[in-house]
């Protein structure tokens, strides 16, 4: 058991800067100045790794461990997870979204405006519950072009009341709500598996490999040439 928390405090690490790298602006990225808080989304992404191995360590030290403790670490888990890639992308817009900066002072204190096309066409940005916008020229991963995550996104709608990205009442917030898809995902595939599992257990595979095998047979004898 040690060593299985060992292997998930590394993963957790390796698998947090492969998500900042896949979902996250580039640190040099000047688009970072226009989206308020943006900059600190590294930090926010960091704090709740940290914040998962510090819990994972807590329930080691209580012997309170899961059999796997990967599921424990929400980007390690995340990485294999069913539908694990919609709440990636939910937690992306959380960290580095924000409201849009329109206007800024320069060193002369004269107020001035600064939009550029890029950030004004604002019809393909993601935005969450809040208003905050999550730009384009993010999305990096391949997992924004799928079909599930363009239909999550569209029906982001919320009937509940609004207090922050992260509170809402009557209702849940995207990450949530990802994750609640996520879940119900996993149980339909654990269903699945423990029906590949009792008809491996019946000899169904075998069957099924060996009646392939003879019409191969078959097909390659020179009676049906």
């Amino acid at each position: 058991m040690r060593r299985d928390v060992w292997h998930a405090l590394i993963s957790e690490v390796i698998t947090l800067h492969k998500f900042i790298r896949e979902y996250g602006p580039d640190e040099y990225d000047k688009s970072l100045f226009n989206v308020y808080g943006a900059r600190k989304g590294n930090d926010r992404a960091t704090t709740s790794a940290i914040n998962g191995i510090a819990r994972l360590q807590a329930l080691q030290y209580l012997r309170k461990l899961l059999d796997d403790p990967t599921k424990l670490v929400q980007f390690s888990y995340l990485q294999n997870a069913p539908l694990g890639d919609i709440v990636l992308q939910t937690l992306a817009v959380n960290y580095w979204g924000g409201p849009l900066v329109t206007g800024f002072v320069n060193t002369r204190n004269q107020s001035e405006t600064r939009r550029s096309d890029e950030i004004a066409d604002s019809r393909n940005h993601v935005f969450d519950i809040d208003g905050s916008v999550y730009l384009q020229k993010w999305m990096k991963s391949p997992s924004w072009g799928s079909s599930i995550s363009t239909n999550f996104w569209k029906n982001t709608s919320v009937k509940g009341l609004i207090l922050s990205k992260n509170l809402v009442v009557a209702d849940l917030s995207l990450t949530e709500r990802a994750a609640k898809t996520s879940r119900l995902k996993y149980r339909v595939v654990e269903k699945t598996q423990a029906t590949i599992d009792a008809a491996t257990l019946q000899g169904i595979p075998s069957n099924i490999d060996l009646f392939k095998v003879g019409m191969l047979n078959l097909l390659s004898s020179p009676l049906m040439i």
